[in-house]
């Protein structure tokens, strides 16, 4: 074998090293990390009669009239501020409901459950909540959603869950009698 090809061979080889190298290490780092997604307004809600957004020592309040059994869409927008396209697979199955909110679907603004939120970008979404419950808690009492569990996956290979905290915490209090149809006299604590 001549120096040349000794050499050529030995180029490919050391090159072919350092390749599989940093794929590794690049494959090693988006494996071990958890997207870093944000949120921002604009903010808006359907689904209710009324709302209302107001701070309160420093938490921004998004206060919604209950509705009961009836679906409210939260609309944001979903942040991305990585190098790399995140795709939302949806809520997370480990996602908790709240005392008077069921999380339904995150979607985008297309209505679509999995959805790319592109590098150092953003996606409008719709957090579809699903009102219910007062006839077990008593009138005057709230619940909050504040945040919530969405599944993820980096360049079709990472996945995991990442909690996002919502722009504002979504407020409804459980409403009186009349207008909670399913509530007795039994099923409501005093108060």
């Amino acid at each position: 074998m001549t120096a040349g090809r000794r050499r050529l061979r030995l180029f490919v080889v050391v090159t072919g090293v350092v390749v599989v190298l940093v794929a590794g290490v690049g494959y090693a780092a988006v494996r071990t990390t958890s997207p870093a997604l944000g949120t921002r307004g604009p903010t808006a809600v359907t689904g209710t009669d009324a709302s209302a957004v107001f701070n309160v020592a420093g938490r921004e309040i998004r206060q919604v009239r209950y509705r009961d059994r009836a679906t409210l869409d939260y609309r944001f927008r979903l942040v991305n501020d990585e190098a790399l396209p995140v795709t939302v697979k949806g809520i997370d199955p480990d996602q908790r409901d709240s005392r008077l909110f069921g999380f339904v679907a995150l979607e985008d603004r297309e209505g679509r459950r999995s959805f790319t939120v592109p590098a150092h970008g953003s996606r409008e979404v719709h957090l579809l909540l699903r009102m219910g419950g007062c006839e077990s808690l008593s009138a005057r009492a709230g619940s909050f959603a504040s945040s919530v569990l969405v599944r993820t996956e980096r360049v079709g290979i990472a996945s995991g869950s990442v909690l996002v905290t919502l722009p504002e915490e979504v407020h409804t209090g459980s409403p009186r009698e009349a207008f909670c149809p399913n509530s007795t006299a039994k099923s409501r604590p005093p108060g």
